[in-house]
């Protein structure tokens, strides 16, 4: 018998709600429980543990069994900030029957599964690379986050876990240098997510997303985000905007992302790039010599942030991910 409202609930009913499938071997392609609050695949699971255990062929659905249904059901819409029918959980002796919110309630959920209500507290440590080297052609850092596994990275993103990177730039002894601090306020902050469309914190993401700023963006790979990277692939480049100051224009700051062959690595990179004209000796001095009109100085670099989810309604299942990075120069 199908489920519906006013009908008993059967052990095949409950087992689609819980696994996905009538037998409870689990089927991750349909709308289930276990599917999002436990491994999952891909884009689906958060890793926490307790998923909901099917029944046998013939068994009766206990109350308590009905009541950690909707009980986790509401548990996984608090995380997410989704709005559900509130359902009434039955009390030991009363017939199960079917309710007509449970499969909207349920839909709502899994198709949810990538918003997230709030975040947790940010990671920074090792997340600030910078240097004060003078550098005419480029500077470009290179910061690698670590997670624990692959299972770990999943369970960041799919849960609602954002990394923001930030241009770093001060320094205005001359007007090249001036100009790219400008820039660098105008880039703001590039938040990288999961590659779906997502609200986290009230905030909508793509994938790649650009927050703050200002100025014109040359490209964005607003739909790219970690399920988009192709694990070992090369480097894609998901931002870059040019200054829009003459005669500077051809100057840029371009983000890029690579994911290792294992899934648990993101490094990223961000490229101060000056292909500007340079003329690097003042003609104007007693005798020729190397001068800082077209040199960049002051302090260039990045901030990187790990923003983990929030833990208020399910657990840390990704772990502490790490971040170290370097910069380099090309005079």
């Amino acid at each position: 018998m199908a489920y519906t409202s006013g009908s008993t609930i059967l052990d095949d009913d409950y087992n689609i709600f819980v696994t996905g499938n009538a037998s409870g071997t689990g089927d991750d392609n349909t709308a289930n429980i276990n599917t999002v609050w436990g491994v999952g695949t891909g884009n689906k699971g958060y890793g926490q543990a307790g998923t909901l255990s099917p029944v046998s062929v013939g068994a009766t659905i206990t109350a308590t069994q009905w009541t950690s249904l909707l009980n986790r059901i509401s548990t996984l819409a608090n995380h997410q900030g989704s709005t559900i029918t509130s359902i009434t959980n039955p009390t030991t002796g009363d017939v199960i029957e079917a309710y007509a919110a449970l499969n909207s309630n349920l839909t709502t959920v899994f198709n949810n599964r990538l918003n997230a209500a709030g975040n947790g507290t940010d990671i920074t440590a090792g997340g600030s690379v910078s240097g004060t080297t003078a550098w005419y052609i480029e500077a470009k850092t290179t910061t690698t986050i670590t997670f624990g596994s692959a299972n770990e990275a999943r369970y960041f993103f799919n849960s609602g876990g954002i990394i923001q990177l930030t241009p770093i730039r001060s320094g205005t002894n001359n007007t090249k240098s001036t100009d790219w601090n400008t820039l660098a306020t105008e880039v703001g902050t590039i938040a990288f997510t999961n590659g779906s469309s997502s609200v986290i914190s009230g905030q909508t993401y793509t994938g790649t997303d650009k927050l703050g700023g200002s100025g014109t963006v040359s490209s964005i790979a607003s739909t790219t985000g970690f399920y988009d990277l192709t694990p070992g692939g090369s480097e894609i480049s998901i931002f870059k905007q040019f200054t829009d100051t003459s005669p500077y224009t051809a100057n840029f700051i371009e983000v890029g992302v690579a994911l290792n062959s294992a899934s648990d690595e993101l490094t990223f990179t961000m490229t101060f790039r000056d292909d500007a004209t340079d003329t690097k000796e003042d003609q104007n001095a007693p005798t020729p010599n190397p001068q800082t009109l077209d040199q960049v100085q002051g302090t260039t670099g990045c901030t990187h942030v790990v923003r983990p989810p929030s833990t208020t309604y399910i657990s840390n299942s990704w772990g502490t991910p790490t971040i170290s990075g370097t910069i380099a120069y090309t005079s």
